[in-house]
C-alpha cells in the first residue's frame, strides 16, 4: 500500500507542478496518518418477506481500531473550478464481533451466540469531487463557500477469528477464520467551507452520499456453504460525512494539519443470497447494514 501511495504521490506532484504555471492555483498535496474507530453491523430475516423471525441472524462488530495512511489533493482551475480528491488505506489491529441467532421476533429466543475477535483486516477509501468557487457565496474576505459534487468508494474487509461460544456456553472452539467484505459506492453532494486567517486555514466538508451496497462472506466452518463465497448481500443505502480540519502554515509551502472525520452509513431492504455446496441457493431479506466511523488525523501539506 505504501508503494502505491508513493507512486500516486509522485504522479500527482508531477501533474500539479506542470499545471501550476498555467491555469491551476491553490494546489496542495497532503500526507497524513489517522487513528480510526469503526462499528459495523448487519442483520437478516428468516424469509424474503422479512418475517419468521424478523431478525434471524445478526453480526455486530465493535471498537474496530484502525491505523490509516491518507493522501489528499486540492486545486483550483481558472480561479473557479475547485477539485478535491483523497485516497486512504487502513489496517485493523483490534476489535470484537458478536454473532447471534434468534428464533423469535424482536431479537427474542436467542438460540446461539458467539463472541469472537476481529483484530485483523483492512479498509479502503477513495473519493473525488468538483465544485465552483463564487464570490456570490462568500461571506467575507478569506471565506469560500463551495458547492460540491463527487463520487466515492468505501470498503471494509473484516475478519472473524478466535471463536468463543457463549450461548450455549461451551467456550472456545478452534478453526474460526471467516471473512466479510463490504463495499459502498456512489455519488455524493456536499459543500466545502474554507476560511483563511493569516497562517491558519480552517476547512469543513459536509457530504451526503447515495450508495450501492455490496458484500460477500466466507463462513469457513460451514461445510454446507460454498467457499470462498458463502453468501452475498445487496442493497441500496446512503451516508453522511463531516470533515473538520485546521492547517497552520510553517512557510510559504509547508503546513501542519490536523483533522476530525465523522461518518454514518446505512443500507436497508436488501437481499441475502446463500450458496450451498449441492449447487442450490436461498434468498432471504437483508434488513440493514450500518457502519459508523470516527477518525483523528495529523499530517503535513505542501502547496505548489
Amino acid at each position: 500500500m505504501r508503494r502505491i501511495l508513493f507512486v500516486v504521490s509522485i504522479l500527482t506532484t508531477s501533474w500539479v507542478s506542470q499545471s501550476a504555471g498555467t491555469a491551476f492555483a491553490d494546489a496542495s498535496l497532503e500526507l497524513s496518518t489517522a487513528l480510526r474507530t469503526d462499528s459495523f453491523r448487519w442483520n437478516i430475516a428468516g424469509d424474503i418477506n422479512g418475517q419468521t423471525p424478523n431478525v434471524l441472524s445478526e453480526l455486530t462488530w465493535k471498537d474496530l481500531k484502525i491505523s490509516e495512511l491518507r493522501l489528499k489533493g486540492r486545486a483550483t482551475y481558472n480561479g473557479v473550478v475547485y477539485l478535491r480528491g483523497d485516497l486512504g488505506h487502513g489496517s485493523i489491529y483490534s476489535g470484537a464481533v458478536q454473532d447471534s441467532d434468534y428464533a423469535g421476533d424482536g431479537r427474542t429466543l436467542e438460540s446461539s451466540r458467539t463472541n469472537n475477535s476481529s483484530d485483523d483486516g483492512s479498509v479502503w477509501d477513495a473519493s473525488f469531487g468538483a465544485g465552483f468557487r463564487s464570490a456570490l457565496l462568500s461571506g467575507k474576505p478569506g471565506l469560500d463557500v463551495i458547492p460540491m459534487l463527487g463520487y466515492s468508494y468505501r470498503a471494509q474487509d473484516l475478519k472473524i477469528t478466535n471463536g468463543l461460544s457463549t450461548i450455549p456456553p461451551t467456550g472456545p472452539f478452534p478453526g474460526l477464520d471467516s471473512t466479510y467484505q463490504a463495499r459502498w459506492q456512489g455519488p455524493w453532494v456536499g459543500i466545502d467551507l474554507v476560511y483563511v486567517l493569516r497562517r491558519l486555514t480552517l476547512n469543513a466538508s459536509i457530504e451526503y452520499h447515495r450508495a450501492v451496497y455490496r458484500a460477500q462472506a466466507d463462513w469457513n466452518l460451514r461445510t454446507d456453504f460454498v467457499h470462498p463465497k458463502s453468501f452475498e448481500h445487496k442493497a441500496g443505502g446512503d451516508g453522511a460525512e463531516l470533515n473538520l480540519s485546521a492547517a497552520y502554515a510553517l512557510s510559504k509551502r509547508w503546513s501542519l494539519k490536523a483533522g476530525l472525520d465523522l461518518r454514518k452509513w446505512r443500507a436497508v431492504n436488501g437481499t441475502d443470497t446463500t450458496f450451498f455446496v449441492d449447487g442450490t441457493s436461498a434468498v432471504t431479506h437483508l434488513n440493514e447494514a450500518e457502519w459508523n466511523s470516527t477518525a483523528f488525523s495529523a499530517g503535513v501539506s505542501y502547496a505548489f
